[in-house]
């Protein structure tokens, strides 16, 4: 059911790239970066259709990173590429969604962040100029995110010649937004809030936060740099949206408590645990 479900999300990604490609950015001249901006430009210049481009520079990007990535991320991201092929082919036909400049920015980097982002996270890819920067960093070293920036760099200073330097403008706004879609979706979902808490009541304040709030907390052995004291420290895991009443509980209970708290990017296997179901 994990795979089946997997392949549905690869499935509804592909699509929506494929609409934001084709409905959104392509008919108004703008661009994300990468294979698909390559794909954009050539059906500007040649009309050669997008899909066509699309597989040409996909395929070889695969062949030359798939051995680094596994037989599952190429199976995967030959699936999302045919999948993305085909809707890009239907929607082909099909007027512009819309031909405001603001829309466009907004919606055809938020469609493309989504649709990569949902391919990604399921462990396939749609670009091959990522693909490449896997194949450059392993054989060459070469930074995935210096490789990235340098070769959409000269991807959208091209676009400025193929359409004009108010688009490879709007281009390049398009593909910051696209960039922080993915981050979001890669990383933002199941994002929460790890908790370093220094107090000279660990016990009462574990027991607060484990009654109250049902927070599973882990006691750990702590000594002070200036009194060389032991101590104990609690850690636990919760969401962002707790974090607030569990910082205002354990005010309560000491108010000279010190607490650190950190983003996490992905967090699975919380759990909330009564004190009696911890000591079972």
């Amino acid at each position: 059911m994990y795979k089946v479900f997997d392949y549905i999300l690869l499935t509804i990604g592909s699509i929506i790239v494929a609409v934001g490609l084709e409905l959104i950015l392509a008919p108004n001249g703008l661009v994300d970066g990468g294979v698909t901006a390559i794909s954009i430009m050539t059906n500007a210049m040649v009309n050669v259709p997008i899909w066509m481009t699309f597989i040409v520079l996909n395929i070889p990007s695969l062949i030359i990173a798939g051995k680094y990535m596994g037989k599952k991320f190429v199976v995967r991201t030959m699936y999302a590429n045919v999948i993305t092929s085909i809707a890009l082919i239907y929607f082909a036909p099909f007027s512009p969604i819309t031909t405001s400049e603001v829309l466009i920015v907004l919606y055809g980097g938020l469609l493309l962040g989504v649709g990569i982002g949902l391919v990604v996270k399921v462990g396939g890819a749609i670009d091959g100029t990522e693909m490449l920067a896997i194949w450059a960093n392993k054989k060459y070293h070469i930074p995935i995110s210096k490789f990235l920036l340098l070769i959409n760099f000269v991807i959208l200073s091209f676009a400025a010649f193929v359409f004009s330097l108010e688009q490879a403008m709007f281009s390049v706004a398009v593909f910051f937004i696209v960039s922080k879609v993915i981050d979001f979706i890669l990383d933002g979902i199941n994002q929460g809030k790890s908790v370093m808490i220094i107090s000279e009541k660990p016990e009462e304040i574990g027991q607060k936060l484990n009654e109250d709030l049902g927070i599973a907390i882990t006691y750990l052995s702590g000594k002070g740099g200036y009194s060389g004291e032991q101590m104990q420290l609690i850690y636990c895991i919760t969401d962002r949206f707790i974090y607030p009443k569990l910082k205002e509980t354990v005010l309560s209970v000491d108010k000279g408590a010190i607490l650190e708290a950190s983003f996490v990017t992905e967090t699975t296997g919380i759990k909330r645990k009564s004190l009696l179901e911890q000591k079972k």
